[in-house]
């Protein structure tokens, strides 16, 4: 099951070279300039063959990176951008474009009004983190596509949902399930679904499917 869940969102990494127009090598060295995201997973094997001819085992190392990330590699091509400095000025400013945007409109208005402590949390020491783990390829693992733009949305859903259900049921009522079920539902958006051995400890389980079994009675 894991390997399918690989292979069905995530590129192994002399392909994902190829498809980007690099060799292996290059794309390592865009990873240690920190311009580019690292492999989400690693998957470490060890095989062995049998046939009337002989016995063969094998031990292999694979590296797979989302599939979503080929974007952020045509962007890096498209403006030239080939140091970290650059690389991080241009994820926060498709990052903060998407905050600015969220933050003042629907349903992100709404939900500075019902959880206003949340807008605070993306300071710079927030951001320093985001863009580590960004660069440790932690946003292949937990978002749909790994941009700046989803993982904001990734964080925001997150941070509301656990706010808005931090005094407990008592205080979920009229507006504030709606705007509970809202932001459960564009969270499922952007959000992985996350390899099977892993649901169980994500925030998937804990925002998405436990908050709409408790508050909505879906399964």
């Amino acid at each position: 099951m894991l390997l399918s869940y690989l292979y069905d969102n995530f590129i192994e990494e002399a392909e994902f070279a190829r498809d980007c127009g690099l060799s292996p090598e290059a794309l390592d060295a865009m990873g240690r300039a920190r311009v580019m995201p690292s492999a989400s997973y690693v998957y470490k094997t060890a095989g062995q063959s049998d046939s009337f001819v002989s016995e063969y085992t094998e031990e292999a190392t694979y590296r797979f990176h989302l599939k979503g990330h080929k974007q952020w590699m045509t962007a890096l091509a498209r403006f030239g951008i080939c140091s970290e400095d650059r690389a991080r000025r241009y994820f926060f400013h498709r990052y903060d474009g998407a905050k600015e945007m969220f933050l003042t409109g629907q349903p992100g208005a709404a939900l500075v009004g019902a959880a206003p402590d949340v807008a605070q949390q993306f300071d710079a020491a927030y951001a320093e983190q985001t863009w580590e783990n960004f660069l440790a390829g932690v946003y292949g693992v937990c978002t749909t596509d790994g941009q700046p733009e989803t993982v904001f949305l990734k964080q925001a859903g997150v941070l509301f949902i656990e706010a808005l259900c931090a005094q407990g049921p008592a205080h979920l009522t009229g507006d504030r399930l709606a705007l509970l079920g809202t932001c459960v539902d564009f969270l499922d958006q952007v959000e992985a679904a996350f390899a099977p051995h892993e649901v169980a400890q994500t925030s998937r389980q804990r925002c998405i499917t436990d908050i709409r079994a408790q508050y909505f009675h879906a399964v």
